[in-house]
Formats: structure tokens, C-alpha cells, sequence
């Protein structure tokens, strides 16, 4: 009897053993899938990136083809930089406003990714942790709102830009941004994680909720706040369509406007019949797109830590 027991132990330890070695093998061959997978992944979405910082620092005329395009250039040069920032022009020349446009595109990127910290900040707080009538049909509200595609309010915001005669200002350029029903949503959603005794704690001390808003609860949310800062300031800087809309005047124009028109533009009559001076050879077009990237790759660096917290917590608050 006591032979039987022992032998069906080790078969079942046996059994245990090897579904284990099993389980550990899958778990491996699933590990090495996935680097593989990611690593081809982001390989293939750094490689036009790379190419493009390589071939900023090469001569390439007014055609561009698959030639071109090298893995390390073979004659670096900064030409392409010196003809984009115009640096080396004859004063009489007109020159492109470049670092006009470097430093409108800051200002959209900067000024309404701090409007949306704070007042997105501060609804979210309302609808996570403050109680008066209507809230849960307020925060409804708003879920609705993004649901509706931006394309379908953009004639309205357009008219209106002409209606408060902000039209080829910066008011136009900057108001529209100041404030964003998504950046609300993810505010509430994260505060609403945070203990509710710290700030009832507070409110029994006679702490006013201004104080308990930037003492207690804007300390806690920095994951958040980075996250969203970060991709604020990305989304501002790339944007592209609204600046070009409602812009006329080339000093009011982005980096993204601005390069964009360069492109093909030898020289000539703009739209409003100021004289241009385009861009014809594909190298600088380059340097100036580099350029344009690397204020994002340097943020991004910066916070990735704050970005990778940020995504963790809305994964584990489902």
C-alpha cells in the first residue's frame, strides 16, 4: 500500500514537474515573440526619423529619391542648416522668419497646455471629489462632448474666429486650446483614485479647498499632470491644420505651417501677394524638419519616466 502511494507521488510530482518546465517554455517563447515583435516595431518607426536627421546633413538637390537615403552620410555637412536658418544671406534679402515661427509654435504648445493643467486640473477635482446638485449629469455632459468629432465643430469655431475678429491673430491661435473636455475626463478618473480621508482630513482642519486642491491633491496627481503636459505640449507643437486655417500673415505662422510653406516654393507671390522665399532642394527642408523634432524628443526624454507612471495607473484603474 505505502509502495502504491509512493509511486503515485512521483508520478504526480512527475506531472507537476513537467507542467511546469511546459508552462516556463510557452512563457519564454511568448517573451522572445514579443521582443521581437517590439523591437521590429520600433525599429521601423525610428527608421524614417533617423533617416531624416542623416540626410539633413547631406546635399540633396531638388529631387529626392531612394539613393539618397543613407544609413551614415557619406560627406556630412551643415549646409542644409546654414541655408535654412539663412544665416549666411546678403542683408538686403528678405529672410524667412524662422525663429518667428520656432517661437509661435512654443506658445501654442506652452500656453494652453498650462490653461489645460489648471482648468482641466481643477473640474476634475470638482467632479471626483466635491458634491453639489447635477454632477453626475455634468460629468455625462461632458463624456457626450467627445464624443462628437472635432471636424464637425471646426466651421463654427471658424466663423467665430471671424465673428470676434480674432482671424489671423493669436487669439485665434491660442483660445480654442485653453481648455479640453478629454484632459477633464482623465483628471477626474485619476483623482478619484486618491484617499478621500487625506482630504476630509483636511476639510475638518478648516482647510479651504483652494488650499486642499494645490496643497494636497495637485502634489498626488504629478503622473498625471506630466502625462498630460507632456502630450500637451506634443499635440501643440505638431499641430498643423487649425494654425494653418486661421493664419494669413507668415509671422503668425508655426514651424509645421511655416515648413510646409516652403515646400516647392522657389520664390514668388504668396497668398497675400508678399514677396516668398521658398525652399527648393530637399536637404533643408530636412534640417528644418529636424529641427522641428528635436524639442519634442527632448521632452519626451525628459518626462518618459512621468509618462510611464501615468500609463500604469490609468491601466490598473481600468
Amino acid at each position: 500500500m505505502d509502495k502504491k502511494i509512493n509511486i503515485r507521488s512521483i508520478d504526480w510530482e512527475k506531472i507537476q514537474t513537467e507542467k511546469f518546465i511546459r508552462t516556463k517554455r510557452l512563457r519564454n517563447i511568448f517573451t522572445i515573440t514579443a521582443y521581437i515583435i517590439l523591437t521590429t516595431w520600433a525599429i521601423v518607426s525610428l527608421l524614417p526619423m533617423y533617416w531624416m536627421f542623416v540626410c539633413s546633413f547631406k546635399h540633396i538637390g531638388v529631387s529626392f529619391s531612394i539613393e539618397d537615403i543613407e544609413f551614415y552620410p557619406s560627406n556630412p555637412t551643415n549646409e542644409n542648416y546654414i541655408n535654412f536658418l539663412q544665416l549666411d544671406a546678403p542683408p538686403w534679402i528678405s529672410k524667412r522668419p524662422v525663429g518667428r515661427w520656432f517661437l509661435n509654435s512654443l506658445l501654442i504648445a506652452l500656453l494652453p497646455t498650462i490653461s489645460n493643467l489648471i482648468f482641466d486640473s481643477m473640474a476634475g477635482y470638482a467632479l471626483a471629489k466635491m458634491r453639489f446638485p447635477m454632477k453626475q449629469a455634468i460629468f455625462w455632459a461632458i463624456v457626450m462632448t467627445m464624443m462628437i468629432p472635432e471636424i464637425v465643430i471646426l466651421i463654427p469655431l471658424y466663423r467665430m474666429m471671424f465673428d470676434f475678429k480674432w482671424y489671423n491673430t493669436y487669439w485665434a491661435l491660442l483660445f480654442p486650446g485653453f481648455a479640453g473636455v478629454g484632459g477633464i475626463f482623465l483628471f477626474k478618473q485619476s483623482i478619484e483614485s486618491l484617499p478621500t480621508s487625506i482630504i476630509e482630513a483636511a476639510r475638518v482642519d478648516a482647510a479651504s479647498e483652494p488650499k486642499i486642491f494645490f496643497k494636497i491633491v495637485l502634489p498626488l496627481s504629478k503622473p498625471i499632470l506630466s502625462v498630460m503636459g507632456v502630450f500637451g505640449f506634443i499635440g501643440g507643437w505638431n499641430s498643423y491644420f487649425w494654425p494653418y486655417l486661421v493664419t494669413e500673415s507668415n509671422k503668425l505662422y508655426t514651424i509645421q505651417v511655416g515648413l510646409t510653406s516652403l515646400m516647392g516654393a522657389g520664390g514668388g507671390a504668396g497668398v497675400t501677394g508678399t514677396l516668398t522665399f521658398g525652399i527648393d532642394e530637399y536637404g533643408q527642408m530636412l534640417a528644418g524638419a529636424s529641427m522641428a523634432a528635436i524639442p519634442v524628443i527632448i521632452i519626451f526624454f525628459l518626462l518618459q519616466k512621468y509618462i510611464i507612471q501615468g500609463i500604469t495607473i490609468g491601466a490598473l484603474k481600468g
